[in-house]
């Protein structure tokens, strides 16, 4: 990854947050199954990961900005103070894989070198969670789609890919 790092997470919690704000105060208690996050852990989470990611890269502590109060609200609080809080860090044009971020994976203690840090543990993780949030809100019947989540495609409203 090069280019403007900074630029392209505050890219992905825009998607996030475009996603979370057509979702209905009611679902964001809902989760696929019992035993997995709720929508709003899941989109705290990828909101997280974002500052999980970019603040090592400086060679600093994370920093997370994850609330314990619940609802929409903190939710879009948490996700627009993230793209805040980046604006105010410098900015990183490219990964030095001389560097090692060690960090945590569930049980397991990882080490990678920058480009494999964002690449193989932030970004797939970041893209879960949202993943997750998407899921959540499609199947509770939150007409979220694919440009929703990418911010580049579109499709007609009664578009679909499957036939009814």
């Amino acid at each position: 990854m090069s280019g403007n790092i900074k630029q392209l997470f505050k890219g992905y919690l825009l998607q996030l947050e475009t996603i979370v704000n057509k979702v209905p105060t009611e679902l964001f208690s809902e989760s696929l199954m019992d035993d997995m996050f709720s929508l709003e852990m899941n989109a705290k989470i990828a909101a997280n990961f974002v500052l999980r990611g970019y603040c090592p890269l400086l060679g600093e502590e994370a920093v997370s900005l994850m609330s314990d109060e619940v609802g929409k609200t903190t939710v879009v609080r948490q996700i627009i103070d993230t793209r805040a809080l980046l604006d105010t860090l410098p900015e990183i044009h490219n990964l030095d894989d001389s560097k090692v971020i060690t960090d945590k994976a569930g049980f397991s203690e990882i080490e990678l070198c920058q480009s494999d840090f964002i690449h193989q543990y932030i970004v797939p993780n970041y893209f879960f969670h949202m993943g997750m949030v998407y899921a959540i809100a499609k199947s509770k019947g939150v007409a979220v789609s694919k440009g929703d989540f990418d911010g580049l495609h579109s499709y007609p409203a009664d578009f679909s890919f499957v036939s009814s």
